[in-house]
């Protein structure tokens, strides 16, 4: 099964500070993903400039596929040391991993250490020393595997305490059985780790951040496919290619309209059930069919479908977790997909519309189209067949 890689990251600013001193930079190019987290020396516009300074150096060498111990030695050679504290003015750690091979290497110049998780447990990673312009730096190199989560930090997310006193109960490996048990819950939500993660640090600092905190997160996750057929098509004669397309799918399963879950039933030699406590004031009740995920109506569901698709932004953690009819179903399985097909007859209904109409009238058509358009501004791979 394909692989993707999930990125994602947040941050907190030091109480009473604009401007963070901490900056991610992430980039996708060739075969590679490239994640890059500095961390500027002190906190406020001093810090920021430091490290915004730092990643577009690294991030525009990385652009040129500059391999990373020189990106690295150019970065130590700009940036100085402070003399006072002997520390470097901006810390960074770069991962770098190959997508089509998922092997990773990971360059950590004093920052915290960077977290693994395998099997939804906390691992060691393989470092050692290597030395670039008499600094050492912590060097991993290994391969990746589906599920496997590398988490990178500043230390704001380590010295969380009030007042800026040191929480001893708050360490590296308090933070890692905490992200451990995240992670056991939450083995595919990336975003929800993380925000979970720094929504707790910020606690601990009694939302009073007394330096900058920043996480970031990588999984590697199986590529999430979603099929959807709604309406029947135009020639009938279809109507058992399509039925077969979306049963031997694999991936999520949904068929939205009474008409198209008959039309599969009959392909596929079962019957449909209808669930009637699943039935809502806008949303009609959703139906079950062997062999498919998500059996609803279709234009009022569609329509509430690309409603909660523009509430939320592309969010699927906006959607109401405790009233999860058929609308909320569907939006959330297209949300949380990579790669969409929609397939979408075209024979008039004439109970929603007038059947003297032409086809690009039909409001099933403009329907999904508009649903398409969403998600593909979401960065959704999405395939539209209309027949």
């Amino acid at each position: 099964m394909k692989c993707l890689l999930d990125v994602y990251h947040q941050s907190l600013n030091m109480v009473g500070e604009e401007l963070c001193g901490d900056q991610i930079r992430t980039l996708n190019s060739g075969n590679k993903t490239r994640i890059v987290l500095c961390d500027g020396l002190g906190h406020g516009v001093k810090a920021n400039i430091l490290a915004s300074l730092s990643s577009e150096i690294i991030i525009n060498m990385l652009r040129e596929d500059i391999p990373l111990p020189e990106v690295l030695e150019t970065v130590i050679g700009t940036l100085p040391v402070d003399k006072k504290l002997n520390l470097a003015y901006a810390t960074s750690t770069m991962i770098e991993v190959d997508r089509s091979e998922l092997t990773y290497k990971i360059y950590n110049f004093d920052n915290p250490p960077v977290l693994f998780f395998r099997k939804r447990k906390v691992e060691p990673l393989p470092f050692h020393k290597i030395s670039l312009m008499d600094r050492d730096i912590q060097f991993s190199e290994g391969e990746l595997q589906r599920g496997d989560l590398l988490i990178a930090m500043t230390d704001g997310l380590l010295h969380a305490g009030i007042s800026g006193v040191l929480n001893n109960y708050w360490d590296i490996e308090h933070l890692s059985a905490y992200i451990e048990e995240l992670f056991q819950s939450l083995p595919s939500n990336l975003r929800l780790i993380v925000e979970k993660t720094v929504a707790h640090t910020n606690q601990l600092y009694d939302r009073k951040p007394s330096d900058d905190a920043s996480m970031v997160g990588l999984l590697v996750r199986a590529k999430q496919g979603v099929m959807l057929f709604t309406g029947p098509p135009v020639d009938s004669a279809e109507d058992r290619a399509l039925s077969r397309r979306i049963l031997k799918f694999e991936g999520t399963r949904i068929v939205c309209g009474g008409t198209t879950g008959n039309i599969v039933a009959r392909e596929s030699g079962h019957k449909v059930e209808i669930e009637p406590n699943t039935a809502r004031l806008d949303v009609p009740p959703m139906s079950s069919l062997p062999g498919i995920d998500i059996l609803a109506e279709g234009i009022l569901t569609l329509s509430s479908v690309l409603e909660w698709i523009e509430a939320t932004q592309g969010n699927p953690n906006l959607l109401p977790m405790k009233d999860k009819n058929g609308a909320v179903l569907v939006a959330e399985a297209l949300l949380n997909a990579d790669e969409i097909t929609l397939l979408v007859g075209l024979q008039m209904n004439p109970a929603y519309q007038n059947p003297a109409l032409p086809v690009s009238m039909s409001i099933r058509k403009n329907l999904v189209e508009k649903i398409a358009d969403r998600l593909t501004e979401q960065g959704k791979a999405v395939t539209v067949e209309f027949h």
